[in-house]
């Protein structure tokens, strides 16, 4: 059963490498290697740090990203230990052999974590960042770096993560004042 299933995702990474060409390998090379660590990411978050209105989210959306990198680089992946698809059928790679395993996909993980917590706390331009979130899932596929059950369960644990911090971010604002006041940084905690 399971080797059918192994069988059928790379089938479909092999298709996806039929649609390589010479501008879609640059593009996608230089489109995933800004999520290697959260680049794209961080750089949209500190866009929405500096706008006092929507500061919170922006970090809102740092604790997704520190939720998503224990829970996946952490836990996760140490234990399933999956190996990358490159070393079940070689292919030539578009960027360096990733270190580390391939379930789940921290790059999906992390993209939908930031972009559904900008979408669950309606920050403008949803298309926008739902679309990166989307081509940064579909970058690892056609870097041939993840298999599609990798992407698939990192951007549902990213939309998950979103959603939880989201609902309890009243808590873990109280629970972050709390921790400012006590190591000096914050004088009171605000209402």
């Amino acid at each position: 059963m399971m080797n059918r299933v192994i069988n059928m995702e790379l089938s479909i990474l092999n298709w996806i490498q039929t649609l390589r060409t010479p501008m879609l390998d640059r593009f996608f090379a230089l489109f995933t290697s800004l999520g290697d660590h959260g680049e794209i990411w961080f750089i949209i978050l500190l866009i929405l740090f500096v706008m006092k209105k929507t500061r919170k989210v922006a970090i809102l959306g740092l604790i997704a990203i520190s939720v998503e990198v224990v829970l996946i680089s952490g836990i996760i992946k140490p234990i399933v230990m999956r190996p990358r698809p490159f070393y079940a059928n070689p292919v030539d790679l578009i960027i360096s052999v990733p270190r580390g395993s391939s379930f789940p996909s921290g790059h999906a993980a992390s993209s939908f974590a930031v972009a559904m917590i900008l979408y669950f706390n309606n920050i403008k331009y949803k298309p926008i960042y739902i679309s990166l979130a989307i081509l940064m899932a579909f970058s690892r596929l056609y870097a041939y770096v993840h298999y599609p059950s990798d992407v698939l369960v990192g951007t549902l644990l990213g939309i998950f993560i979103a959603y939880e911090v989201t609902k309890y971010q009243d808590v873990l604002f109280i629970i972050m004042n709390s921790i400012l006041v006590r190591i000096g940084i914050k004088k009171e905690i605000a209402p």
